[in-house]
């Protein structure tokens, strides 16, 4: 199983801090693991739209999004995080892909460009 690009953190601005890095800050070392952890996550809520599975976990202003089987970066989880940064609002999105380097590429781009357009 080949890891792919692990991690992207950028702000509203869409101003890039950091790609491509070696290590991942989700805290899970598979995504089956990461699942598994918010499924005993009390006031985490799922649901499904276009066959991801979505957790939305309100306590940390986080939404975690894993993709389905159907998707080429599959198995991927990618949590954005809505964090103060003492000027205002950003939004951190850490992505963990086990799936090959190019599909996980398009998945952050495909994430980055949904973020950034509000």
């Amino acid at each position: 199983m080949k890891l792919g690009v692990c991690c992207l953190l950028f702000a509203f601005a869409g101003t890039v801090l950091a790609a491509d890095t070696v290590q991942s800050h989700i805290p899970y070392k598979t995504v089956a693991e990461a699942l598994a952890a918010l499924k005993q996550l009390k006031g985490a809520s799922f649901s499904t739209v276009r066959g991801w599975t979505i957790v939305t976990d309100e306590v940390h202003f986080t939404v975690w999004s894993f993709s389905p089987p159907s998707d080429p970066s599959y198995p991927a989880v990618v949590r954005r995080m809505v964090t103060s940064n003492g000027k205002g609002s950003q939004v951190t999105l850490d992505v963990l892909c086990e799936a090959d380097k190019a599909s996980c590429a398009n998945l952050v781009r495909e994430f980055h460009d949904m973020t950034t357009r509000g």
